[in-house]
């Protein structure tokens, strides 16, 4: 193996004939470093991140328990396994490698194969520590994405329910502004219904240049995104965001999808409210032509009977005059009487008739009225 890729080992041992045998031991799959005392180890240590420290447990200035438990307490170093060695093996002494935080343990006088073997189980175990970590840190991000992912996807799914009870395009863009702060995003929304453009920010109505910068969106392609700005371009619906979490490259991939199908479906519910406003309007149309319609008729039947009765009144009196002349020849009256008594009937009906004569305009009016109404109904029917 060459030497630059050969995982360094720190031995620290006052005796440097230890440290000699142990290095003539790990030379063939080992880089060793030596040290003679425990705080030269510890300096050792902080420069060299060794694979594994092998301390002798008596050593001047820094014995080997207080450089396990120094590596140890540091959160930097706390990952470098450590066998101590000593002269004995006994209960106190190797519960004192383990409240020390020692992963190996050998006695002297040093027996090459089980150092070996040892310090090689020792560092095996460190990786697959190291890998099982990794695992669990890998499956806990992982989980953490996925529940932040389901959390956004529930908000989503949320957002386009509501959307289907706005009614207006006023409460479609203030749901798309609660749910892009929801979102802990700030931007601003435009609304085009019939010609007018609502246009809106989180604190109300949106400036002067937000407008100018929506307008220019007009010609840019569906989702663009520079820097932390993401704009959604539809020809209705436009949404501009404007401190995407770029630093989060997944979460920031996330809401650009999630902002494009919130937009997509507001240009969706946008169109449905036109189409509502357009049939409320057609129907409201229809009941007012109905109406007209049937007042129409009623002014055409009440026009007819009303000439119709005057036709009939004149008949009427003439046939009284009649019946009251032949009638008069009977009473023994000398004509002058007759005379008398027959003007008197027809100045009478001569002032009834003037009446009639007034009504008789308003007559005329109202058949013009009803005249309009037909031909204006008329002309409705046949577009």
């Amino acid at each position: 193996m060459i030497e630059a890729q050969k995982p360094v080992v720190l031995v620290v041992d006052d005796d440097a004939m230890i440290r000699k045998v142990i290095e003539r031991v790990l030379v063939e799959g080992y880089r060793v470093v030596e040290a003679c005392d425990g705080e030269e180890g510890l300096q050792k240590v902080r420069e060299m991140m060794p694979a594994a420290v092998i301390a002798d447990v008596q050593m001047p200035k820094m014995d080997g328990f207080a450089l396990c438990k120094a590596i140890c307490d540091d959160f930097e170093l706390a990952d470098i396994p450590v066998m101590l060695m000593s002269a004995v093996e006994n209960t106190d002494e190797l519960l004192k490698v383990y409240d020390v935080g020692g992963q190996g343990f050998i006695t002297k006088p040093l027996n090459p194969k089980v150092l070996s073997a040892r310090i090689a189980r020792m560092l095996q175990v460190c990786a697959d520590r190291a890998q099982l970590k990794s695992q669990i840190h890998f499956a806990t991000t992982t989980a953490f994405t996925a529940m932040s992912s389901m959390s956004e996807t529930g908000l989503l799914m949320e957002t386009l329910k509501n959307f289907n009870l706005c009614q207006t395009a006023q409460n479609l863009a203030q749901q798309i502004l609660m749910a892009v702060q929801q979102f802990q995003l700030e931007g601003v929304v435009q609304l085009n219904m019939d010609e007018r453009a609502i246009t809106l920010n989180l604190q109300g109505e949106a400036s002067g240049v937000e407008c100018a910068i929506l307008h220019q969106m007009a010609s840019m392609d569906r989702i663009v995104q520079y820097r932390n700005r993401l704009s959604v371009n539809y020809p209705n619906a436009k949404l501009i965001v404007s401190n995407m979490p770029v630093a989060d490259e997944e979460r920031c991939g996330r809401l650009r999808d999630n902002l494009a199908i919130m937009i997509e479906a507001a240009e969706a519910r946008l169109e449905a409210i036109r189409v509502k406003a357009t049939l409320t309007t057609t129907q409201n149309k229809l009941v007012v032509m109905n109406s007209i319609q049937s007042l129409t008729s009623t002014l055409i039947e009440i026009d007819q009977q009303q000439r119709l009765g005057r036709n009939e009144r004149a008949v009427l009196f003439a046939d009284v005059m009649m019946k009251l002349e032949s009638t008069l020849s009977a009473f023994g009256l000398s004509d002058s009487q007759e005379e008398n008594l027959l003007n008197i009937v027809r100045v009478g009906w001569e002032q009834i008739a003037a009446t009639y004569t007034d009504e008789a305009a308003l007559q005329d009016k109202l058949t013009a009225v009803v005249q309009t109404l037909k031909a204006s109904l008329d002309e409705s029917s046949s577009r």
